[in-house]
């Protein structure tokens, strides 16, 4: 009988470890999977070409790499991220949607509804990227990168790109940061003294700014997907996965029964 229970309960924990192995390895595959086939991308407003991509028709178009660094304006000593980020150059994707001549800024939303936005000539600059890798690997989500540009001009989980003929302020270059985001010349190669005070701002906006156009996603979380050492995030974020939760069960129990295994050939051994 105790030959029995020790074989069924070495049998359920090889069962759980291979349980706990394949919980660690499923979600990135998972993510990476969706994140090829779900990724849209649209680009609208004053274009000619209307254009709406998938991650596959983003990837065929030509590649273009830049090494750049990810600084948050609440830490300007300090680079969140850097390194060759890959994608399709912002213009390339412009230019398939031809401009109309009206169009003054391009405006950028989020799949949270976070927004961003950048001046024509700043989107038509060649460093400028839409990145789905970084140093070889695939990101789980699109990032724009602007390299010089202060990190809430990195949006991510980019679905959204709208040109309009007005100025269009992002979610905190409507709240009085600056605009232009110019990190400085050295574009986050060389940190010290080159971010002023937080916050600061080249220009306060007005009440009789003109307001997004109606079709804009409504603004709902606290902080920028891109910039959460700025703000902690909502408790709903926080939420442990369901695989963690499983691989963490997983481990009580293999802990318990390692701990019957012991018992019962202690209890062998001494009869």
């Amino acid at each position: 009988m105790k030959k029995k229970f020790t074989r069924i309960a070495t049998l359920t924990l090889l069962l759980i470890l291979i349980s706990f192995a394949f919980n660690l390895i499923t979600p990135a595959k998972s993510a990476t999977s969706d994140f090829k086939t779900q990724w849209q991308l649209s680009v609208t407003g004053l274009v000619e070409n209307p254009l709406n991509l998938s991650r596959t028709e983003i990837t065929a178009m030509p590649k273009s790499t830049v090494n750049a660094a990810l600084i948050c304006v609440d830490f300007p000593g300090t680079i969140l991220m850097q390194g060759n980020w890959t994608g399709v150059k912002l213009a390339t994707l412009l230019e398939e949607a031809k401009p109309l001549p009206n169009a003054i800024k391009v405006a950028f939303f989020a799949a949270d509804g976070y927004s961003t936005d950048l001046t024509m000539e700043t989107s038509m600059d060649d460093s400028v990227i839409l990145a789905y890798e970084k140093d070889g690997e695939p990101l789980n989500d699109s990032r724009l990168v602007v390299p010089g540009k202060w990190g809430y001009k990195w949006i991510s989980q980019l679905i959204r790109i709208e040109l309009v003929e007005f100025n269009f302020l992002g979610r905190w270059e409507s709240q009085g940061y600056s605009d232009e985001a110019d990190v400085g010349s050295g574009g986050g190669s060389t940190l010290k003294d080159l971010a002023p005070s937080l916050p600061f701002s080249s220009s306060t906006p007005s009440a009789t700014s003109p307001s997004p156009y109606p079709s804009q996603p409504p603004i709902t979380s606290p902080a920028p997907l891109n910039e959460q050492a700025s703000t902690p995030p909502p408790l709903e974020d926080m939420a442990l996965p369901t695989s963690t939760i499983y691989t963490i069960v997983a481990c009580v129990v293999a802990v318990v029964l390692v701990a019957m295994l012991t018992f019962v050939r202690k209890k062998t051994k001494q009869q």
